[in-house]
């Protein structure tokens, strides 16, 4: 990896499970209040999130294709919010790690 693209690297890869890790423990709550529990929904969020990240980067599917492919989407709403929240705290943590 070349100096100048450590910082962005980092932002992406190893932060990048802190993105995702509060959204899988509301989901396992959730399952518990659903009456699931621990281990099947921990096995269930498992292989959602394993066939999830295989269709996206390994179908051959645009990601607008991969996100058509279940046509109801429960958080829509929310979407932008969260794709904003991304790239305004993520381009400045950016910024402020390569000083511009």
């Amino acid at each position: 990896m070349p100096d100048e693209q450590l910082e962005a690297y980092a932002i992406l890869t190893a932060m990048g499970p802190t993105y995702f890790w509060y959204q899988f423990e509301e989901l396992e709550m959730l399952g518990a209040g659903f009456g699931l529990d621990r281990t099947t929904t921990r096995h269930a969020l498992s292989q959602m999130l394993h066939g999830s990240v295989k269709t996206y980067f390994e179908s051959g599917m645009s990601a607008e294709q991969v996100i058509d492919l279940i046509p109801v989407r429960p958080l829509e709403a929310s979407e932008n919010d969260v794709r904003e929240a991304y790239r305004t705290r993520l381009r400045g943590l950016h910024d402020k790690l390569t000083g511009r």
